[in-house]
């Protein structure tokens, strides 16, 4: 019976939450200063970030239920002594709770990646929020700390879909650097990618199940450490002061 009460009133604080997002949806529309998302009349995610170091995050896209590399590429990054972002879905972090508190309690980010693979741009804003706010109780869970950072599926977002994650205190990020891994590259081809697009302040992507990926890392990271850059995950990455986004997605003081 404490059960089911228990049920009851997280569906309603679900709910409560949600009907507050969507109010906060037109604020923050109406006042883009506040998030800073707002370029040329478009709610941009971010893409990469202006800093005076050199400073890069890698990031791994990690959704797939056959997860052989992952903890392969947990313990090349740990070897490095190297943080990383992995974004996550709801059902990923399900079937591998217990890798997903080794790549916690490594110092690496869980990040949220929704709950399935259906698009949620597709969906109306009140199952958008419900399903970002799933995965965000799947994190937490794990990490004991609610996830701040949202990456939409297949790269696929919209001005609804940035406001509606803005409403919950989120920030939407995607990449500048694209290693080509989910496209079938192999190691030396993703190697060459990552490292001849480097640059101050990028993002890249990359998918932590793909055999070539964990085949590659190693040469990444050699690559990036020696050019001088510093790898921090994304959310160390990012601004945390008033900032503005460029038209190319770019998150700029100010």
């Amino acid at each position: 019976m404490r059960g089911k009460i228990f049920l009851i009133r997280r569906k309603y604080i679900t709910a409560l939450a949600v009907a507050l997002a969507v109010v906060a949806i037109f604020y923050i529309i109406n006042h883009p200063r506040l998030v800073g998302d707002r370029a040329a009349g478009r709610l941009l995610p971010i893409y990469s970030v202006q800093r005076e170091d050199r400073a890069i995050s890698l990031t791994f896209n990690t959704a797939e239920a056959e997860d052989f590399y992952t903890a392969e590429v947990l313990e090349i990054l740990n070897t490095h002594g190297i943080r990383a972002t992995f974004f996550v879905t709801v059902d990923w972090v399900g079937q591998h709770e217990a890798l997903a508190t080794r790549l916690a309690m490594g110092g690496h980010e869980l990040m949220n990646l929704g709950d399935d693979h259906r698009p949620l741009r597709q969906m109306s804003m009140e199952e958008l929020q419900s399903r970002v706010l799933a995965c965000n109780d799947a994190i937490r869970l794990v990490t004991g700390e609610p996830p701040t950072v949202f990456r939409a599926l297949y790269g696929q977002y919209d001005d609804r879909m940035v406001a509606g994650v803005g409403a919950l205190g989120m920030h939407t990020v995607q990449w500048s650097i694209d290693s080509g891994d989910r496209r079938g590259a192999e190691a030396p081809a993703i190697t060459r990618q990552v490292l001849s697009r480097a640059a101050p302040g990028g993002i890249v992507l990359l998918h932590s199940h793909l055999e070539q990926t964990a085949l590659a890392l190693p040469e990444v990271l050699v690559g990036l450490l020696e050019a001088g850059y510093e790898l921090v995950p994304v959310s160390e990455l990012m601004l945390q002061t008033e900032y503005t986004i460029s038209l190319t997605g770019r998150q700029i003081p100010g």
